[in-house]
């Protein structure tokens, strides 16, 4: 084998999480290597919502100027658009002064690609891929990997994974996860214009599946409609009524634009990998875990990750085992949180079901009716917001107002059996048992964490 190249992080993956990854541990005074496969991201179907705590985070990394020049859209909020009620829209806004930003995916990564190019300590090798992993154990990592035809043998302390979902990295270690097919998503841009809430992520949720929208450049929004597995973007021509919840002239403009581009396909999954740390290699952004994009969380958590890893091994002063641990620590309970609240939405979204129809009609009400439940929701959903517990607490005030629908509908009309409504009540009940459990087994993690901690300190 030849001689090896010597570097203190090397990070496979330049997106948004393997960017503001070099940026963090840049500023650590680290050595980094970043390494880009080149994969054509105007092809892709990928995250363009970032929420505010994202970019904050991409302004304290230094990414001010880079997130100027990817003329991205301010956004306020949510416009959730419920069409079984006439088009009734609940309009859920960020906390305080805070503001998201939609940004067409391919400018955005090459926009902060161009900037990590410019650090004083970021090596960037382009159109690179890994191809072998030799050593991955307490004296480093090594590994090999192909750039325009050539072989190169690295050689790091700590390798970070960031290349996504699908990660390569993880494969070759033979990380196990638990992964789960939900369902297809069709991206196509319209007219900006034919969405109804202008500086405000839409959710529409009167069909049988959500279907997403955003302003992603001046004049352009993306739309992505949730269609099932197995389905492919002819099948909106051949199924109107996938189209169901998207109120006109929407629904027109995204049948015209099927017609006028080649739509964007992506698949939707959960998946939690059993681990996200092994020897001296860290998965971070989608590689560590994502979930359906509903709750649009996925670019700000990959972005914390980052956050998170630079705050590690600041804190171990740059000893790297022990900066794992305290990662794992860090983002666990961030990570089982934003999973259990896109889960909830989408299945409140999208199960046509008495118990879920009734969580929906909760939630709406939870939404319209509490001085408060816009506000913790939001906090949940732009990641700002990461303790399980307060994640099953609102589950909990939503079914209570599921429930409270459930019996006014019972002593009003008589609209459905009362067998219907109690088999409904009790599914609605049986839901939240999963966020309850997660909540306790997650309470018991943080208070070992934390004990864990104290120990390590002390030491």
């Amino acid at each position: 084998m030849g001689s090896f190249l010597n570097t203190d992080v090397v990070i496979i993956g330049a997106g948004p999480a393997g960017c503001a990854s070099a940026a963090a541990l840049s500023q650590l005074g680290h050595s980094v290597l970043l390494v880009d496969a080149g994969q054509d991201r105007g092809k892709q179907l990928a995250g363009e919502l970032l929420h505010p705590p994202g970019v904050e985070d991409l302004r304290t990394l230094g990414f001010g100027p880079a997130l100027e020049a990817c003329a991205g859209q301010p956004v306020l909020g949510f416009a959730v658009v419920d069409t079984r009620r006439e088009q009734r829209t609940t309009q859920l806004t960020y906390n305080g002064s805070s503001q998201g930003l939609s940004l067409e995916h391919a400018r955005f990564v090459s926009s902060l690609l161009e900037a990590v190019e410019r650090l004083p300590r970021v090596t960037v090798w382009r159109k690179t891929r890994l191809t072998e992993l030799h050593r991955n154990n307490a004296e480093g990592v090594e590994f090999t990997v192909v750039c325009g035809g050539e072989q190169r043998q690295v050689r790091t302390p700590l390798l970070v994974a960031a290349d996504g979902r699908n990660s390569f990295v993880r494969k070759l270690l033979g990380i196990q996860e638990r992964h789960e097919r939900l369902s297809s998503m069709v991206g196509v841009t319209v007219d900006a214009r034919a969405l109804p809430h202008a500086g405000h992520g839409h959710i529409f949720i009167g069909g049988n599946a959500p279907v997403l929208a955003y302003a992603i450049e001046d004049g352009v929004a993306r739309v992505m409609v949730d269609i099932p597995l197995g389905s492919t973007a002819k099948q909106l021509h051949a199924s109107p009524e996938l189209l169901n919840g998207v109120p006109q002239p929407l629904r027109g403009a995204i049948l015209e634009a099927l017609e006028r581009e080649t739509p964007r396909m992506a698949s939707n999954d959960t998946r939690l990998p059993q681990r996200v740390t092994q020897g001296r290699v860290v998965l971070v952004g989608d590689a560590a875990g994502c979930c359906h994009p509903v709750s649009a969380s996925g670019m700000a958590s990959g972005i914390s990750d980052a956050m998170a890893l630079q705050q590690s091994l600041r804190e171990s002063l740059n000893n790297v085992p022990r900066a794992l641990r305290r990662y794992v620590q860090r983002r666990r309970s961030a990570q089982r949180t934003r999973i259990a609240m896109a889960s909830a939405l989408y299945q409140a979204f999208s199960i046509q079901r008495e118990d879920m129809d009734a969580l929906r009609t909760g939630l709406l009400r939870y939404w319209e009716e509490s001085t408060t439940g816009g506000r913790n929701s939001m906090e949940l959903l732009s990641t700002r917001e990461t303790r399980m517990w307060v994640m099953a607490r609102e589950y909990m005030r939503v079914v209570g107002y599921g429930i409270g629908a459930l019996t006014s509908e019972a002593f009003s009309h008589q609209r459905r059996d009362f067998e219907t409504l109690m088999r409904a009540g009790t599914g609605l009940v049986t839901s939240a048992f999963p966020h309850l459990q997660g909540s306790a087994r997650g309470g018991l993690e943080d208070a070992f964490t934390a004990f864990s901690a104290g120990r390590e300190w002390r030491r």
